[in-house]
């Protein structure tokens, strides 16, 4: 029985080297790596007429970010703070500064009450001591510690307001909540994640090109993107790796995606350069 298994699993390797055989060898970034089926028809739809270069990648996008709460110091903030309003849901489109938490701000209140209450405090009586000093009656320390007290408290009132203003998290930029890691109600810590928020666009892909085949991109040249279903776009070069790893050797290339319309971050694509006659011709 195991003689026959093996005999089955050596023909079915050689079917598919014999199948691939007409393209070059595809390299992969090292963690992510397609179905040899994937892998075929994509090879086919890119071949051109010459030898295929094509690169296995993942497409990713440029900003894709874990939201924090970003509490500032506070002793009631030590022991973490209440979720109190969750405004989105994974899946929700959002624009830059939208509203996606609210957290319990009772605390957060008190403390700015009682730094504007402190400062009004500071600035009256350094008004009370600079009018003493214009008459010569005053201490030139006594003016200098009510200066420095009204200037205290000043600080302490901006980053009251500055923590009040952190229990509502929004949105840094447009894109859509790709995770929701928080529920209302729940007592969270102040480095805990809330939500993760994923811009649909820039898509940006990385390859990791053999040294011998890095003259076939240039920053600004056009690429062929195609992806698990056939679909396909144009992608132009933004970076090539001015060094070589000495470990793999080969060269890092940064492509965008210049319609990522259809495409998703973290798909499976295959990546091909347009050969220079066909790009002249266009």
């Amino acid at each position: 029985m195991e003689t026959h298994v093996r005999i089955s699993k050596l023909i079915v390797i050689f079917a598919a080297t014999a199948l691939v055989g007409c393209t070059e060898e595809i390299e992969s970034d090292p963690e992510m790596t397609l179905a040899r089926g994937d892998l075929i028809s994509l090879a086919s739809a890119a071949t051109t007429g010459e030898t295929a270069m094509l690169f296995n990648t993942y497409l990713y996008s440029e900003r894709d970010i874990d939201i924090f709460s970003r509490l500032g110091s506070g002793e009631f903030f030590e022991q973490g703070v209440i979720v109190s309003i969750v405004h989105v849901e994974v899946g929700d489109r959002v624009t830059a500064g939208q509203l996606l938490a609210t957290m319990e701000d009772d605390e957060a209140a008190i403390e700015l009450e009682a730094a504007q209450a402190a400062a009004d405090e500071a600035i009256a009586n350094f008004g009370r001591v600079e009018e003493l000093r214009e008459r010569e009656v005053v201490a030139p320390s006594e003016y200098d510690e009510a200066l420095y007290n009204k200037r205290f408290t000043e600080a302490e009132l901006k980053r009251a307001k500055l923590n009040l203003s952190r229990t509502r998290v929004r949105a840094p930029f447009t894109g859509v909540v790709s995770r929701r890691y928080i529920r209302q109600g729940e007592l969270i810590e102040t480095t805990s994640p809330l939500f993760r928020i994923t811009a649909m666009n820039p898509l940006r892909a990385r390859l990791l090109v053999a040294e011998s085949r890095s003259a076939a991109f240039r920053t600004g040249a056009s690429v062929t993107v195609t992806g698990v279903d056939g679909s396909s776009a144009t992608a132009r070069v933004l970076v090539v790796g001015p060094t070589v790893d000495p470990g793999s050797g080969t060269r890092e290339v940064i492509i965008e995606l210049i319609e990522p319309d259809g495409f998703r971050p973290g798909a499976s694509v295959i990546v091909s350069p347009i050969p220079t006659a066909e790009v002249e011709t266009r």
